[in-house]
């Protein structure tokens, strides 16, 4: 007779003391912060970008206050190729990355990915004085590197963790973004306003710091495996070996080679990558783009813009962490069937962004305007309960290739928007008109996309992306049961 999960834990635990702390939270504590870090390298330059080309001038009768001594004058297009370049790399790498990490040691190549981010950080400051294409280089550097985060993280968490414990992992590693995010650009904002070293110089140099003590922490303190860690308690050790030593009964799945034919031409799927590219270009836009809308349009100062930005992500943030489990809980209890639970969810996000940016477009009181840009932060946070859920649903056979194929076109939105904005805006960034249009182009493919996930997106697996089964029962290791849930962790933000 084959053994629950926790029956195996209990036989394995008998003689071993139980810590008082398992020191698997502090692994879920470190996935946390180092998300956090990687969002400092990554999103500094949204706001860092406004004290580089605004130093000490007046722009829409709202003086920039900054004491750094460097001054570059890049037009709005420059500007978006900046804050694109990295993710011209970061969505190339996409799908290599992970088979990276499943090949080497995945936190040996997270290391090593943080020494060349920390470097790159560091450098900043002298590429951007050497000329705007070195700054694009090492932008681009940093985001081929930081491709290695994410599968680190979710190879962690399916080692790591038992199955009740996954979702906090998950969601704390989504929030560590936002938050990371959120903290860097209000502290980019106010180390601008400093004369130390420079000015927004500084910021890097704070950021590349940080970047160097947790990467110290993590080489001392992280493994791939619980086994093999010297501060994990043989309690601890025993409970996480249960997972893999199990046993159950199921069906043997079979996998099949990909139907690359109905895989490019079937509506459900494609449904599901327009929604997550277009709902990534609004969360891009919001990202990379509205600091400029609030110091160009509404005159804030570089103080007060990134403490408005830090709204932003403080909202997604809450939304993320509270959603998914929701969506979750919905599902379990059988209130709603899966499809339909997804479909609401997502149908929350599009709306909730929709009515948002109509309001920015046309409020003139500037506290509502910010007050819609937050909320629409918060309804982003929706999609955890749509289409960031439906991919291992739809096509659990293909997970990995059908999740690299999505998120490439959501990571690609990281390099349109800057590219889209700029163009449209060109040198005039306080044209009121000219936002507008750029909201309203976003709003027409928020609703298109909306549209065509409603009609056509299901949580049903696909005939030709499910597994085939064998008829007959053979056991299988908890081993296996783990991999497949290793793979429905294949679910990334944008």
């Amino acid at each position: 007779m084959s053994k629950s999960v926790n029956e195996v834990y209990n036989g394995h635990n008998g003689h071993s003391k139980k810590p008082l702390i398992p020191y698997r939270y502090f692994i879920m504590t470190m996935i946390t912060i180092a998300t956090v870090i990687v969002f400092f390298t990554r999103s500094i330059i949204n706001v860092a970008i406004l004290a580089m080309v605004e130093s000490g001038e007046k722009q829409n009768n709202a003086t920039v206050q900054m004491r750094s001594k460097s001054n570059f004058n890049w037009d709005q297009r420059d500007q978006g190729y900046i804050l694109g370049a990295y993710y011209y790399t970061y969505t190339a790498i996409q799908i290599g990355a992970g088979s990276l990490t499943d090949k080497f040691n995945a936190v040996h190549v997270f290391a090593g990915a943080q020494v060349i981010a920390t470097i790159c950080t560091l450098i900043t400051p002298i590429a951007a004085k050497m000329g705007m294409y070195y700054l694009i280089g090492v932008r681009m550097v940093l985001g081929l590197i930081h491709g290695t985060t994410f599968p680190t993280m979710y190879i962690l968490i399916a080692k790591w963790f038992l199955p009740g414990e996954v979702g906090l992992a998950l969601g704390l590693m989504a929030a560590g973004s936002d938050v990371g995010s959120a903290i860097v650009m209000s502290v980019t904002a106010w180390i601008s306003t400093l004369g130390l070293w420079g000015g927004w110089p500084a910021a890097f140099y704070l950021v590349g710091l940080c970047n160097l003590i947790f990467l110290l922490a993590w080489i001392f303190t992280v493994t791939v495996e619980p086994q093999t860690n010297k501060f994990v308690s043989e309690y601890e050790k025993n409970q996480l070996a249960s997972i893999t030593t199990g046993k159950s009964t199921k069906k043997v799945l079979k996998k099949k080679s990909t139907p690359w034919i109905k895989f490019l031409t079937s509506l459900p799927l494609w449904s599901v990558i327009i929604a997550r590219g277009f709902m990534g270009l609004a969360y891009s836009l919001i990202y990379s783009k509205i600091p400029v809308y609030l110091a160009s349009v509404l005159g804030y100062d570089i103080k007060h813009n990134g403490a408005i930005n830090a709204m932003f992500y403080i909202a997604a943030s809450v939304s993320q962490i509270t959603i998914a489990p929701l969506a979750g809980h919905i599902v379990n209890k059988g209130w709603l069937r899966i499809t339909l639970t997804r479909k609401i969810f997502e149908t929350i996000a599009f709306c909730g962004i929709i009515i948002n940016l109509i309001g920015v477009c046309y409020l003139e009181n500037h506290h509502a305007i910010i007050f819609c840009l937050v909320m629409s932060m918060f309804f982003y946070g929706f999609h955890f309960g749509g289409d960031a859920s439906i991919i291992p649903e739809m096509a659990p056979a293909f997970i990995g290739t059908t999740y690299g194929f999505a998120n490439t076109l959501g990571c690609a939105a990281g390099f349109i928007t800057p590219v889209f904005v700029g163009t449209i805006l060109g040198n005039d960034a306080s044209s009121q008109h000219k936002w507008a249009i750029i909201f309203q182009i976003t709003i027409g493919l928020q609703v298109v996309s909306m549209i065509l996930f409603n009609l056509f997106a299901t949580a049903e697996p696909l005939s030709w992306a499910d597994y085939d089964e064998d008829d007959e029962q053979q056991p299988q290791s908890v081993e296996t049961i783990s991999e497949n849930v290793q793979r429905k962790l294949s679910i990334i933000a944008y």
